[in-house]
């Protein structure tokens, strides 16, 4: 039976449980989420696309278009089918996400004339051995993030410190109260560096269903840059981790962000897997 798609402009309650039972069981098959966190909280919003892919009355596959940022879960055959209806609406600079080195959709974008455009290395780290004591720099304490209190101070950080990253960076107030209602969230986790009250710096941390930890975001304010709050900030979070009982913590980087590739390897993090973020045409 031929596969059929649909656009829609919300989906609803029922759609978004099947879609996300799809993650779960993809997940589990390829040992990588086929959709973003940024996705997953978007499936209840209208300001996004959502498309769907059904086998008779079976939900096969599910793609978001945010903007031209793209994102798919379902077979080769289900992400073929959802690039057909995507395509056809015309939208000449498609930016698609394959998650993972096992993610089908690398090869289906590869056969249509896509090229990579950036590498997301995900190294990992087993928490079981020791992490080296680093001291923060004079006048800076570490303390816990305030729901309620932080959130500005935090917005202005993450956007100076990633000024040039094209999706952390322009996150909004809704984007972070998105990931504060989700039950992952833990304030006690989330990690923030101050001198005499100004906000320099943040570890957020994140503990999965199945207990691996993750380094969720690290940033630095510009200003703060030589005071080498990164590793002071990354150390303490593994700690944390440690502590809530993660035997293994992740993260993701940049392929060409060598500096933080080249201070993960000094802490013990190696290459696990990879994402690869592909345009139409190669344009």
């Amino acid at each position: 039976m031929a596969l059929s798609t649909a656009l829609l402009p919300l989906l609803d309650a029922s759609t978004r449980a099947e879609v996300q039972s799809l993650a779960d069981a993809i997940e589990a098959s390829d040992g990588e989420p086929p959709l973003s966190d940024q996705a997953l909280t978007q499936l209840g919003a209208s300001e996004v696309v959502h498309v769907v892919a059904h086998d008779g009355d079976r939900l096969v596959g599910y793609a978001q278009l945010d903007g031209t940022s793209l994102e798919l879960a379902g077979d080769a055959t289900a992400v073929a089918a959802l690039l057909d209806t995507v395509e056809a609406r015309g939208d000449a600079d498609l930016l698609v996400w394959s998650h993972g080195k096992r993610s089908p959709v690398g090869g289906v974008l590869a056969s249509r004339g896509y090229a990579q455009m950036r590498v997301l290395h995900q190294l990992r780290r087993n928490l079981a051995g020791p992490l080296p004591e680093i001291a923060v720099a004079d006048g800076v304490t570490v303390r816990a993030f305030e729901p309620g209190q932080d959130e500005q101070a935090w917005l202005r950080v993450n956007a100076a410190a990633f000024a040039t990253h094209a999706e952390q960076g322009r996150w909004t107030l809704a984007d972070l109260e998105a990931r504060e209602a989700e039950p992952w969230f833990d304030p006690a986790g989330f990690l923030l560096a101050e001198r005499d009250g100004e906000l320099l710096g943040f570890h957020w941390t994140k503990i999965h269903a199945d207990g691996t930890g993750e380094v969720y975001v690290l940033g630095i304010d510009p200003s703060a840059q030589g005071l080498k709050l990164g590793t002071a900030l990354l150390v303490r979070g593994l700690a944390y981790l440690a502590s809530r009982g993660c035997d293994e913590v992740l993260l993701y980087v940049d392929d060409d962000n060598g500096a933080a590739m080249g201070l993960y390897a000094r802490l013990g993090f190696h290459s696990h897997d990879a994402d690869t973020q592909w345009r139409r045409n190669g344009s």
